[in-house]
């Protein structure tokens, strides 16, 4: 009894160790989500919405990152439009 015990123990301790991980990692994708979109809607205003709901389709942090940094660079809402 002792040893399964142990063994669903550490299976738990492993989900909520990967749980905890993985809401860290959508947490971080939704702020960055968040700030492109503030930086649009500051930026260029209402026009930006369409933008906007393209950013909000981003899942991963790498294309995330690309976007963010490339954002900034953005003359008008063209450009942010390519981007995305």
């Amino acid at each position: 009894m002792q040893m399964t015990t142990s063994w669903y123990e550490k299976g738990r301790a492993e989900g909520r160790a990967k749980g905890r991980a993985e809401g860290r990692v959508e947490g971080k994708i939704e702020a960055k989500r968040e700030v492109m979109c503030k930086y649009l809607a500051r930026r260029f205003g209402v026009d930006s919405a369409s933008v906007q709901d393209k950013v909000q389709q981003l899942t991963d942090m790498d294309s995330l990152d690309r976007v963010l940094e490339q954002l900034f660079a953005a003359n008008t809402l063209e450009e942010a439009r390519n981007i995305i």
